[in-house]
C-alpha cells in the first residue's frame, strides 16, 4: 500500500514538471529580470556622472558613448556624451556625437537642439546658432528649457554684435529665473549690455512703456549720469525686480569705483625709441586725471630711461603710490613681472610672457586685437577662402602669419598669400599674381596660339576665394583697392586692420578705400557713442594729433581710467567699462581685452557696423608664438 502512495505521488510529480516544461516556451511577453546586465549599465552611468562632478569631462564623455553603444539609449546618453564634451572644449567631438544622430530623432527632440545650437556658437557661428533654435515652439519647454533657449538667444545676439537684442533675452529671462543669486547674476548682464549703448541708442529703443524692456532702459540712462537720481526712478517703478538686490549692490559698487584714485604713479621714459609714444600717453594720463579726479589728482611720473624699473617700484612704494600705470616697453614690463611681493595694483602698458602676477593687468593696442576682431567679422558673414596680401616687412610677415592661424583655427582657409613692396604706386605685378591672372593671360596666349585667331581676351581673376585681407598703411591702401578694382576683384570682400585708417576725415582720399572694412577703436570711429570720457575734446586741448597719437592718447586716458574699474573687471569674466580704445573686459590671465568698433568706407566716409563680434570660439584659441606659415595653393613670396 505504501508503495503505491509512493508511486502516485512520484507520478503526479512527474506530471506537473512536463506540464510546466511544456507551457514555458509560450511564456515569453512576461521577460525575467537582467539582473546581470542591468548591473554594469547602472556601474557605468554612476562613474559618467562621478567623473562630470570631479571635472574630468573627457572621461565622462567616453563612459556616455559606451552607455549609448550599451543601451541603445542615444538620445539620452549621447547628449550628456555631448555636453561632457563642450565642457572639456573638445568641440569637434561634441559635434561628432550629435551628428551622429538620425536627423528624425535630432529635429525632434528640443534638448539636441539646444545642444547643437550651443555647439555652432562655440564655434563662432552666431547666426546659424540663432536659426538652429528659431523653430523650436515656447509654449511646449519646461521652465529650464526656457531658460537655457534665451540665454543661448542672449549669447548668441551678444557675439555678433547686436548689443540691444542681446539685452531684451536678458529681460526676458528676468521673469523665468527665480533662484536669487542666478537672477541677480542675470540682472548684472543685462545691465553691462545696455551700458555698452550710448544714451542716444538707448533713447531710440525705447519702447511703449508698458514694454518691460522699456523700464530697464530706463535704468541704464539713469545709471550712466554720475550721480543718477535712483530715487526718481524708483517711484516710476515701484515693484521692479531690480529694487531687491540689483540695485544695492551696484550703487555700492558704482560708489567705490567712483573714489579718486588716491597716488599714481607712472613708469614712462623721458628719451629713447619709445619717449615720442610715451609723450601721448602722459597726456592721456594727464587728461583723465582731472577729468575724473579734479582737484584730486596726484600723478607722480618717473622716467624709466635712466633708473632700472625695480629702483622706480621701490621709490614709488616709498613716496606713497597707491597705483602703478607701466612701463611701456617689453623688457621693463619682463623685469616687472619677475618682482616678488608686488603689494600694489600695476597696469602695464605692454603684454606679458604668460600669465600677469595678481596684483598686475595689462592693457596695450597689440595689433593681434585687430586681426581677431576682423577675422570674426569675415566669419559671422559667413567667408570662408581667404586670400592675404602683405607688405614686404616684418610687421606685415607677423599680422599676416596670425591672421593665417586665427582663420584656420576658425575653420577657415588660407588659398594664397602674396606680398607686395611698400612706398611704390605700382601693385600689379603682386595683384595680378594673388588673382591669378597671370594665368588667365597665358591660357589665352596658348589657345591662341593653338588656334592661330585673333581673338579678344579678357583678363579673369580666380573664383576659389571669399575675400582679401589686406594689411596696408592708409597710402598703400588707398592705391592697392582701385588696383584690385582694376583687375576684376570689384565684387571681392577686403577686410583690413586698424592700420588702414588714418583717424581723419577725409572723403576725397578716403573714396579710393570704398567698401574696405576694419575694426579700431571706438573713439575714432564713434566718438560720442561709447566712451564715458570725449575723447575727441580731450585730444583737442593738445592741438593737432596725429592717428597714432590719437591712438596711444587714448590708452593714457583708458590706463587711468582703469584704476577705479581694475578690480570689478577681474572678479567677473562679464563686467565690461566702455573706454577710449575698446570695451574694456580682463581675461583669467590678467590681459585687458579691448572690443573694437568696426566699420567699412562708404563714399570716402566711415561708416559704423557696431561693435566687433565677440565670438565664443576665440576663447579656445591656443595661438603659439611662432605661428606655421600657412599652406598656400600657389607658390608665393614666403612670410
Amino acid at each position: 500500500m505504501n508503495q503505491l502512495r509512493h508511486f502516485t505521488m512520484l507520478a503526479k510529480r512527474t506530471l506537473l514538471i512536463i506540464a510546466i516544461t511544456l507551457t514555458l516556451p509560450y511564456c515569453t511577453s512576461i521577460p525575467t529580470p537582467n539582473i546581470g546586465s542591468q548591473a554594469p549599465s547602472n556601474s557605468l552611468e554612476e562613474h559618467a556622472q562621478l567623473a562630470n562632478s570631479q571635472g574630468q569631462y573627457l572621461k565622462a564623455a567616453a563612459l556616455y558613448e559606451k552607455l549609448a553603444r550599451n543601451t541603445g539609449d542615444n538620445e539620452h546618453f549621447l547628449t550628456f556624451a555631448a555636453e561632457s564634451y563642450l565642457n572639456a572644449g573638445d568641440i569637434d567631438s561634441a559635434e561628432r556625437v550629435i551628428s551622429s544622430l538620425p536627423n528624425q530623432l535630432a529635429n525632434s527632440s528640443v534638448n539636441i537642439q539646444l545642444l547643437r545650437s550651443k555647439i555652432l556658437l562655440k564655434q563662432g557661428k552666431a547666426e546659424q546658432s540663432l536659426f538652429a533654435i528659431e523653430t523650436i515652439d515656447e509654449s511646449i519647454l519646461t521652465n529650464q528649457q526656457r531658460i537655457e533657449l534665451h540665454k543661448l538667444r542672449s549669447s548668441a545676439f551678444f557675439q555678433s554684435g547686436n548689443i540691444f537684442e542681446s539685452a531684451r533675452e536678458r529681460v526676458e529671462l528676468d521673469h523665468l529665473i527665480t533662484e536669487p543669486s542666478e537672477k541677480l547674476s542675470n540682472q548684472d548682464k543685462l545691465i553691462e549690455t545696455l551700458l555698452l549703448l550710448s544714451n542716444q541708442a538707448l533713447e531710440v529703443f525705447k519702447a511703449s512703456p508698458s514694454d518691460p524692456v522699456t523700464s530697464w532702459v530706463d535704468l541704464a540712462i539713469t545709471l550712466k549720469n554720475k550721480t543718477p537720481n535712483i530715487i526718481d526712478w524708483q517711484q516710476r517703478y515701484p515693484q521692479h525686480s531690480a529694487n531687491t538686490n540689483f540695485l544695492p549692490n551696484f550703487l555700492q559698487t558704482k560708489q567705490n569705483n567712483n573714489k579718486p584714485a588716491g597716488k599714481v604713479g607712472v613708469f614712462l621714459p623721458n628719451d629713447g625709441p619709445y619717449a615720442k609714444s610715451a609723450q601721448s600717453i602722459r597726456q592721456g594720463i594727464i587728461s583723465a586725471a582731472y577729468a575724473l579726479d579734479n582737484n584730486q589728482a596726484d600723478v607722480t611720473f618717473y622716467d624709466t630711461s635712466v633708473t632700472p624699473i625695480t629702483t622706480l617700484y621701490q621709490q614709488a612704494l616709498s613716496e606713497g603710490v597707491k597705483t602703478i600705470i607701466g612701463p611701456l616697453d617689453k623688457r621693463n614690463v619682463a623685469d616687472l613681472q619677475l618682482l616678488n611681493n608686488q603689494t600694489i595694483p600695476i597696469i602695464a602698458l605692454n603684454n606679458f610672457d604668460g600669465a600677469a602676477p595678481s596684483q598686475t593687468v595689462s592693457l596695450s593696442l597689440a595689433p593681434e586685437d585687430d586681426v581677431i576682431q576682423v577675422a570674426s567679422l569675415a566669419w559671422l558673414k559667413g567667408h570662408q577662402r581667404a586670400l592675404i596680401l602683405t607688405p614686404q616687412t616684418k610687421f606685415g610677415q607677423r599680422i599676416a602669419t596670425h591672421f593665417a592661424d586665427v582663420w584656420q583655427q576658425f575653420g577657415g582657409t588660407v588659398n594664397d598669400v602674396q606680398t607686395y613692396p611698400s612706398k611704390t604706386s605700382d601693385y600689379s605685378p603682386s595683384i595680378k599674381s594673388v588673382l591669378n591672372i597671370e594665368d588667365s593671360e597665358s591660357r589665352f596666349k596658348q589657345l591662341r596660339n593653338k588656334l592661330n585667331l585673333s581673338m579678344e581676351f579678357v583678363e579673369r581673376r580666380r573664383q576659389d576665394v571669399d575675400f582679401i585681407f589686406l594689411i596696408a598703411s592708409p597710402r598703400d591702401g588707398r592705391l592697392i583697392k582701385p588696383q584690385l578694382r582694376f583687375f576684376h576683384a570689384i565684387k571681392l570682400p577686403v577686410f583690413s586692420i586698424s592700420k588702414i585708417y588714418d583717424g581723419t576725415i577725409n572723403p576725397v582720399a578716403n573714396r579710393d578705400l570704398d567698401q574696405v572694412s576694419f575694426c579700431d577703436m571706438p573713439s575714432l570711429i564713434e566718438p560720442t557713442n561709447y566712451a564715458e570720457l570725449d575723447t575727441l575734446s580731450l585730444t583737442k586741448q593738445w592741438g593737432r594729433l596725429n592717428s597714432q597719437s590719437r591712438r596711444l592718447f587714448a590708452l593714457g586716458l583708458d590706463a587711468y581710467q582703469s584704476i577705479s574699474h581694475t578690480e570689478r573687471l577681474k572678479n567677473s569674466s562679464f563686467a565690461r567699462f566702455s573706454g577710449s580704445t575698446g570695451v574694456l573686459s580682463i581675461k583669467p590671465n590678467g590681459e585687458v581685452s579691448r572690443q573694437l568698433t568696426c566699420a567699412t568706407f562708404k563714399n570716402g566716409h566711415i561708416q559704423s557696423l557696431g561693435l566687433a563680434p565677440q565670438l565664443e570660439k576665440t576663447e579656445y584659441f591656443n595661438l603659439l608664438e611662432k605661428s606655421p606659415t600657412p599652406q598656400t595653393s600657389h607658390q608665393t613670396t614666403p612670410l
